[in-house]
């Protein structure tokens, strides 16, 4: 049993995160604000502190009694570039200041994206040792997170994990996707060549936080190897119509409809969903940004290193999981099953 803080626990990622560390018997605190809506995490009976990263009291506070650390605060949509660096690159270094402040410091496990490492080349999965090349402010804003991170690896213990897309029950993004091809019986895939994409379930990433804790490499500074980074994804990687097409069985559907969008037709939707997005003072999924990484080919990984360092192996097929989190979407009324 540990004493486990969790920041960004209120998200989709951290709500599962919570109920993952609670079914372990561990005593965990979230680090929350104010506004945010607790009623996902009540039934897992955590400890709330009211702050958020940008907030040195409230940091000082969360993590004094802490083992582990697991930060997953962050934004992945924003108005503007100093948006995403104020979410996720400050926050991360001022969580690292206050933990290596403590006379032992936690173990630091800080979620970052496969968007910080950016798009493959060609079919290579992309490894941690390859040197990161971020393609948007959103990615560009999460290495520069790890960067700052880096900066504190002599006096707090760090390991960084990379996930993929993410699915699993209770995803309002994932559910765009589920629910397109749920409705219509389209798929819509971007741009004109077939691109690998890599996945992961949420129940499985939370696994790999758990494993990287307990038994992760830490990063080190200048280490060559990059040490301490990790990739997490399914042991499949299909390319972004076949995931369509994988929905489509979960959803009984004996055929779903590919419907590819050339990159100009991207920039054009998302020029416009960014100019309607500043009228209204709200950040649109497609955005200009979004739109640097629909266009940038294959986002995929290679999670070796985590199996080979911590024993992670996914629980069940990427299938099996997609089939899952169809069943929860339909429990719950989010979509009908059908041809």
């Amino acid at each position: 049993m540990a004493n486990v803080l969790v920041t960004g626990a209120t998200g989709f990622i951290g709500t599962q995160l919570v109920r993952h560390l609670s079914a372990r018997g561990d005593r965990v605190t979230c680090l929350v604000r104010s506004t945010s809506d607790r009623r996902g995490l009540q039934a897992f009976d955590p400890q709330f502190i009211v702050g958020d990263l940008s907030d040195r009291r409230s940091l000082d506070d969360a993590v004094r009694d802490c083992d582990v650390v697991f930060n997953l605060a962050g934004t992945t949509k924003a108005l503007r570039k100093r948006e995403f660096e104020q979410a996720n690159l400050l926050g991360p270094r001022l969580l690292a200041e206050a933990c290596a402040d403590r006379d032992t410091p936690p173990t630091l496990v800080h979620v970052s994206s496969l968007a910080a490492a950016g798009p493959c080349n060609g079919s290579t999965l992309r490894s941690e040792t390859d040197e990161p090349a971020p393609v948007s402010d959103y990615g560009k804003s999460k290495l520069g997170g790890e960067s700052a991170l880096l900066e504190y690896a002599d006096s707090v213990p760090i390991s960084i994990l990379r996930p993929p897309i993410v699915l699993g029950p209770g995803d309002r993004d994932g559910f765009e996707m589920f629910g397109g091809i749920a409705k219509w019986n389209l798929h819509l895939v971007p741009g004109i060549a077939d691109h690998l994409f890599s996945v992961i379930h949420v129940d499985d990433l939370c696994h790999a936080l758990v494993l990287v804790a307990t038994a992760g490499m830490r990063v080190c500074h200048n280490a060559t190897d990059r040490r301490g980074i990790y990739f997490a994804a399914a042991d499949e990687t299909p390319t972004y119509a076949e995931l369509g097409q994988m929905i489509g069985r979960s959803l009984g559907k004996q055929h779903v409809w590919i419907v590819r969008s050339p990159s100009p037709l991207i920039w054009t939707i998302a020029t416009i969903n960014s100019g309607v997005s500043r009228l209204r003072g709200r950040p649109h999924i497609l955005s200009i940004d979004k739109a640097r990484e629909a266009t940038a080919g294959s986002w995929a990984c290679d999670a070796a290193r985590l199996r080979r360092e911590t024993g992670f192996q996914p629980a069940k097929t990427l299938q099996e999981r997609i089939d899952e989190t169809t069943s929860w979407y339909v429990d719950n009324g989010w979509i009908k099953r059908g041809r």
